[in-house]
């Protein structure tokens, strides 16, 4: 390590850890700890889920977050525990966390200079934007990025396209601008092309995994489309030869953005199935006519035996979760074999 950069660096304790890690001051001890190769726990990295939970021994944090949700109240009243996620050490730290056993898959995230490069409208309140960063980030198809703004607000977008040779100095995300949200003001009013961000990443474990042999099932909710759209992109090119059954579901025809890339899908071997909530009987310019109801229940009924299956889900909490209770709590699909990425708004 540079001994400039490191002098600067704050030293983090896990307890259980062989050496400490070295945190610089714009860093979470999430980020520190996974770029120094530890296996700690997270799912948004955000601050909402409460994955990333941790008792700070010895020390001091600022949290990026005071209000997350991530805590519960009981959490707050115990006084030491943290979101490893949302917590900058301010001097030297001592933190207690889960930690899995040896090497850990993920590239390991960074912080990278960005910029907007280019911003398509799809479809109302949908865009396609492609974000350039200072280096080539590596990544894989399904993980995701946290957008930094100028004001320190934060939220996590999944990479719509695979990396070429793993890494990338162009991410396509998939974004939806939520009504009075602060990210979404940025990203839709307040920043043009050419104005600077920062990407944070990659994070997240819901990603391609599956080894050429086993058959795959994919629900994509809403923007869950982007992560779905890489991770099946990478495993159709990965063995053309697999069965790949991929179910998307939105609430309009309207909103069922990049057809033309679920069309490419199916001609290469995937069968697509896109679905509404409303607008029953509705024909698509590239997937057809449209099935009626919510995609979850269509996959269960024509895949009722998913114990040999690999499935990748993502989309808004509400469907992540009704997915876990119907695939895997009624088990018709095997508890380890599901990866999936919920939305936590």
């Amino acid at each position: 390590m540079n001994l400039a950069v490191a002098r600067s660096m704050l030293p983090v304790w896990f307890q259980g850890a062989d050496s400490v890690v070295g945190c610089a001051p714009d860093e979470s001890i999430l980020l520190a700890g996974l770029r120094a190769g530890l296996g700690l726990p997270y799912e948004c990295a955000s601050g909402g889920c409460g994955t990333c939970r941790a008792q700070l021994l010895d020390g001091t944090v600022a949290s990026r977050w005071e209000a997350a949700s991530g805590l519960s109240d009981r959490d707050r009243r115990k006084g030491d525990r943290i979101l490893m996620c949302q917590s900058v050490p301010q001097g030297p730290v001592t933190v207690r966390a889960p930690l899995s056993a040896g090497p850990q898959p993920e590239p390991a995230p960074q912080r990278l200079a960005g910029r907007i490069v280019a911003r398509d409208r799809l479809a109302a309140g949908t865009a396609r934007f492609l974000i350039g960063v200072a280096r080539p980030l590596h990544y894989l198809p399904g993980q995701f990025v946290l957008l930094e703004f100028p004001d320190g607000t934060r939220r996590g977008y999944s990479m719509s396209r695979p990396a070429d040779s793993g890494a990338a100095t162009l991410l396509e995300l998939l974004i939806r601008a939520k009504p009075g949200g602060a990210a979404s003001a940025w990203l839709f009013e307040r920043l043009g092309i050419g104005d600077s961000l920062v990407a944070e990443g990659p994070y997240g474990k819901a990603y391609a995994q599956t080894p050429p042999e086993r058959p795959v099932a994919c629900l994509a909710g809403g923007t869950g489309l982007a992560p779905v759209l890489a991770i099946a992109e990478h495993l159709s090119a990965q063995a053309p030869a697999r069965r790949l059954d991929i179910y998307v579901g939105a609430r309009r025809c309207e909103d069922l953005v990049l057809g033309e890339r679920l069309q490419a899908l199916t001609g290469r071997g995937a069968r697509v199935i896109a679905v509404i909530e409303q607008g029953a009987g509705a024909i698509h310019r590239q997937l057809g006519r449209l099935r009626a109801g919510l995609a979850l229940d269509h996959l269960a009924a024509e895949l009722p035996d998913l114990s040999q299956h690999d499935i990748y889900a993502a989309g808004p909490e509400p469907m992540i979760d009704a997915a876990l209770r119907r695939l895997v709590r009624n088990g018709t699909a095997a508890a380890d074999r599901v990866f999936f990425d919920r939305f936590i708004s």
